[in-house]
């Protein structure tokens, strides 16, 4: 009985690793020639201007507007600017793409609606991240995403510094159309706070978004805005220890004034006036916390009222010298001994109310 032989290849035998990957290279070719002679697919898009939005004719097209912060990198008080990584998603209605859905587009060969933010920014949009491309849901429901990263001004008030609480915004809108043509509306799925920000300092308490119809006087007219707000509170320990804390122990220093014997009053106005420059030097120390501002944060009052605090203690010692002068010590101990106990509850007083 003769045996049977494919390609001279015995069927009793395994065949040989060039056969096999011979075989393979020619199911390849053989399906790329066939998915070539297919008839195109449907994501084709047909012709349509780019420069009009869908239903010209019609009412205001609505766009869904999220606004994600992947992170907070800083927070600068000094220049009003808020550092960051954000995710804008625009999402909208295309009848003329209905046909078209799970395919993908460059943006450039579909209409997308143009918003920008309203905040004077540098922002640089990261377009390898997501490809600049379209997607197209169920019924034309058309989603753009672009990605952020820079920063953007705030014009956060700083009165309640270093205890303050700051609702940070970013404002979207369209500069070119107005709310006849574009209405923008919040999309909460695509609105979201990473769990976990890079920024210190600061302790993010949520991200609240809306949309309404606002004036804008740049352009004097109406548009269609978004907003999203960043809450978030300063971590004010840091402040405390840094600021309040060392500022109480100079305040602290001139009240040895009240221990010198009134006799050595010389004594008591020298260590007086080294508080005083030991304070004034800590208050150039601590301009580069702020801006200059037009009006006292609480830090400000708070120094305002330690440097009080000194100006009197060296006035007792001043006062304790005439008294010495004129040959009324026992007076000038009296006066000491009330300041070892008056001083510290106007300091506590003082501050108290500043600081409620």
């Amino acid at each position: 009985m003769g045996r049977f032989v494919v390609h001279g290849v015995s069927a009793g035998r395994r065949p040989p690793r060039w056969f096999i990957g011979c075989l393979a290279l020619a199911l390849m070719v053989g399906c790329a020639v066939a998915r070539a002679a297919e008839p195109p697919g449907l994501c084709v898009l047909p012709e349509l201007a780019t420069d009009e939005r869908p239903l010209p004719d019609g009412p205001p097209t609505t766009v869904e507007v999220g606004w994600g912060i992947v992170d907070v990198l800083d927070i600068d008080d000094v220049n009003q600017r808020l550092e960051g990584d954000f995710l804008l998603t625009l999402a909208w209605v295309d009848p003329r793409l209905e046909e078209l859905e799970g395919c993908r587009f460059q943006r450039s060969r579909v209409w997308v609606p143009r918003v920008t933010l309203f905040n004077s920014f540098s922002l640089t949009a990261r377009r390898a991240n997501l490809l600049d491309q379209v997607v197209v849901e169920t019924e034309g429901r058309v989603v753009y995403q672009q990605r952020y990263g820079g920063s953007i001004s705030t014009y956060h008030p700083l009165r309640d510094f270093p205890f303050d609480r700051q609702a940070f915004l970013f404002r979207v809108g369209s500069v070119e159309s107005g709310p006849d043509q574009l209405m923008l509306a919040q999309m909460s799925e695509r609105t979201f706070l990473a769990r976990r920000l890079n920024i210190e300092g600061w302790r993010v308490t949520g991200l609240e978004t809306a949309a309404a119809t606002e004036a804008v006087p740049a352009l004097n007219a109406e548009r269609s805005i978004f907003t999203a707000t960043l809450e978030a509170e300063r971590v004010s320990s840091y402040y405390v220890f840094k600021i309040v804390l060392p500022m109480g122990f100079i305040v602290m220093m001139s009240w040895a004034i009240f221990w010198v014997p009134p006799q050595r009053y010389e004594f008591q106005i020298g260590l007086g006036a080294t508080s005083m420059l030991t304070l004034i030097a800590f208050q150039f120390s601590m301009s580069g916390y702020l801006p200059r501002l037009g009006y006292f944060t609480i830090a400000d009052r708070l120094v305002v009222w330690a440097t009080i605090m000194v100006f009197l203690a060296i006035l007792n010692g001043i006062v304790t010298g005439v008294l010495v002068g004129a040959d009324r010590e026992a007076t000038a101990v009296r006066v000491d001994r009330l300041s070892r106990w008056l001083f510290p509850l106007l300091l506590l007083l003082g501050w108290g109310s500043v600081l409620l």
